[in-house]
């Protein structure tokens, strides 16, 4: 999966800012987590009706089993590029501070 590798690539401060001052404008319209799920578990139940009316079919085993695979690996990811970012800052933070009174043309 090199897309995975990409976004490590990519998980730069600079980077968000960059999104944050000149990307698209936020969705300011954006329901909480709970009301998210409730609804996405709502439409996932209404396909899964139509092809098993038993809710412990295989289908939803296998739909249940992959959902969580997925959500732990991107909960990883996510995890992973907050470290990322972290050590960004720190180490920005660190030259900020072995170069404080050398003027700031020599960083």
């Amino acid at each position: 999966m090199d897309y995975i590798q990409k976004i490590f690539k990519r998980a730069k401060v600079k980077n968000v800012v960059d999104h944050l001052l000149y990307g698209y404008e936020p969705d300011m319209d954006i329901p909480d987590y709970e009301s998210r799920m409730d609804e996405a578990f709502a439409q996932y139940g209404k396909i899964a009706d139509k092809y098993s009316g038993n809710k412990s079919s295989e289908l939803v085993d296998a739909a249940t089993a992959l959902t969580e695979v997925i959500s732990a690996v991107y909960m990883e990811i996510g995890f992973q590029t907050g470290l990322l970012f972290m050590q960004e800052i720190y180490y920005n933070s660190e030259r900020k501070h072995e170069f404080a009174g050398r003027g700031e043309d020599k960083i």
